[in-house]
């Protein structure tokens, strides 16, 4: 397994499902390395007749008739949890139908004017959609008539129900608007499922994993950014009917390190949106200096603060410096914070609860409230929420989201980055996941991350001005 590079959640995974009961005598060896053999490709192999001859026991015990398809069946019913990791990548996927077609992406867009990436998982969608000002019914109405249902369905109104009944038309019938995070392989594969899933599914088949970017919504890229900003006012702002007709632009991108804030949202044509990326130009950087000198609202989020103050002192001596230099020194910083906290993550016992306490929870507040605007984002009335059950789990998606991304951020093949850190550095993270590992007070652990940061930020500074000497120094 070590020579096809599985990632290290993955191969937690496979220990775990080869040890379930519900695998019990299912063939399997180990290599002589110690791990699994997970993957049997030859046809006449005995493990994998083996393998064969146990699914069908099984499926007789199902009272599952022998048939093409039978296999997929028996393994999706036995599987403990209904999730599988991705050996790309790392990262746990349903393995049922939960995620959109491009189909039911582009539906979604047209009805509702939200773009979601294929891997959001329907439940997500739904959620997200709601949280859009769009009413239960609304979206009862709309998902029924996706399959053709809207007026044969009598089942259950509720959410879990519609979910249930989309993800088995799908499965069963020719209406597949929901698509498997998983698909079925076995007996190739031990547990039955392709290796890599859906959300790596593009790049092992076709090296197209960029084209996933089309089907992004851009909250939950927010989420993953790990944006500054009032993030929930921005949410609503982007579903607002200002941007009827057209798509919410962040004048400065949160993939390079700028808030997610109402502020500094900007309506583009959809096509001209889905080209701009990561782009920073001198006519967006001038749009967001007006922006802060006319609201007050800082426009970075605080990880590239320093690169950003110093892009500011000095981009009008070289304004054809922001496209590209300036824009990579962003974009490197960015790198680096992510690289830091997946370090702390994959490191420490209880990392992911140190970010979210010391990072996360500070924007709990801006949930707490509903939000009015005028045309340019700024909030003129804000009122407290009234919580139900279906907005009460909204920071627990965020912080899930956010967490999860770390891992999706690092995985990426096609950043052609690495990160800058020296040995002097890991030195200082290898202090940082000490202090963690040993339950050391979360504000002095978020002092050394934030000085950390700060160092690499600094470093990039140089690093730039020392290659490029005509930029000047700080």
């Amino acid at each position: 397994m070590a020579s096809k590079n599985w990632h290290p959640e993955f191969i937690k995974y496979t220990e775990f499902i080869a040890s379930h009961p519900n695998y019990k005598n299912l063939p399997i060896e180990r290599g002589q390395d110690g791990s699994l053999n997970w993957v049997v490709a030859n046809k006449n192999s005995a493990i994998r007749q083996g393998r064969m001859k146990w699914c069908e026991e099984k499926a007789k015990e199902f009272s599952f008739e022998i048939k093409p398809g039978v296999y997929a069946k028996v393994m999706r019913k036995i599987h403990p949890t209904g999730e599988k990791v991705c050996q790309v990548c790392g990262r746990k996927i349903s393995i049922f139908y939960h995620y959109p077609t491009a189909h039911l992406i582009d539906k979604i867009e047209k009805k509702f004017g939200k773009r979601f990436y294929n891997t959001t998982h329907i439940s997500e969608i739904w959620d997200n959609l709601i949280e859009s000002g769009n009413t239960e019914s609304e979206l009862v109405s709309f998902f029924l008539g996706c399959v053709g249902a809207d007026k044969s369905y009598n089942g259950k109104i509720d959410k879990q129900s519609i979910i249930d009944f989309l993800e088995d038309a799908s499965r069963n019938s020719n209406k597949k608007i929901l698509s498997p995070g998983a698909m079925s392989n076995f007996p190739d594969r031990f547990d039955g499922f392709h290796t890599y899933n859906l959300c790596c599914r593009s790049t092992q088949d076709t090296g197209r994993h960029a084209d996933n970017m089309k089907s992004y919504t851009k909250d939950r890229r927010a989420y993953e950014y790990w944006s500054d900003g009032n993030i929930h006012a921005a949410n609503m702002f982007m579903g607002s009917s200002f941007f009827k007709g057209t798509s919410a632009d962040h004048i400065g991108p949160i993939s390079l390190g700028f808030v997610h804030d109402p502020r500094y949202l900007q309506p583009m044509d959809k096509g001209d949106n889905s080209t701009k990326r990561d782009r920073l130009t001198i006519g967006d950087l001038e749009k967001i200096l007006e922006v802060e000198s006319r609201t007050g609202i800082y426009p970075m989020s605080w990880y590239s603060k320093i690169v950003w103050e110093y892009i500011k002192k000095n981009y009008k001596l070289h304004p054809e410096k922001v496209a590209t230099i300036y824009r990579d020194m962003l974009k490197q910083s960015m790198f680096n914070f992510m690289f830091i906290l997946g370090q702390i993550i994959h490191r420490t016992q209880n990392g992911k609860d140190y970010l979210i306490n010391c990072f996360l929870e500070q924007n709990a507040k801006y949930f707490d409230y509903a939000y009015e605007f005028d045309e340019k984002g700024n909030i003129i009335e804000q009122s407290p929420r009234h919580f139900t059950g279906r907005n009460s789990n909204e920071m627990q998606r965020y912080f899930r989201i956010a967490i999860n991304s770390v891992d999706d951020y690092n995985a990426k093949e096609n950043r052609n980055l690495t990160s800058s850190l020296d040995q002097n550095d890991f030195r200082r993270l290898d202090e940082i996941c000490e202090m963690i590992n040993n339950g050391d007070p979360y504000i002095s652990v978020k002092s050394k991350i934030e000085s950390l940061v700060a160092a690499e930020e600094n470093a990039i500074i140089e690093k730039y001005t020392q290659s490029f000497c005509n930029i000047p120094q700080h």
